[in-house]
């Protein structure tokens, strides 16, 4: 247990999206939001340009990516949540 003496934990907002691929790009998409881009880098790039005016509000959101289990060949499916599901801290470091 971690003492500290006036830090207010800001709960962060999270938002959940699919994460597929098609044969050619990747697809992130939840609620009005459909993004799609040949490299993981853009997808991320592009979803914090679209989640900027929610961005401006909150300072940070995590995104929480689950993989669509129909794009994963089936001998692969058990090992799917530990390589295929994504979390992204918006804003983006790098």
């Amino acid at each position: 247990m971690f003492f500290c003496k006036s830090r207010k934990i800001k709960k962060v907002p999270i938002i959940e999206m699919m994460l597929d691929h098609d044969g050619q790009d990747w697809i992130v998409s939840g609620g009005d939001l459909r993004i799609a881009a040949k490299e993981l880098d853009d997808i991320d790039r592009q979803l914090e340009k679209a989640l900027q005016p929610q961005l401006a509000k909150d300072k940070r959101i995590d995104v929480i990516m689950t993989s669509n289990n129909e794009m994963i060949p089936e001998w692969m499916r058990p090992f799917m949540n530990h390589y295929f599901n994504r979390h992204l801290e918006l804003p983006l470091r790098y």
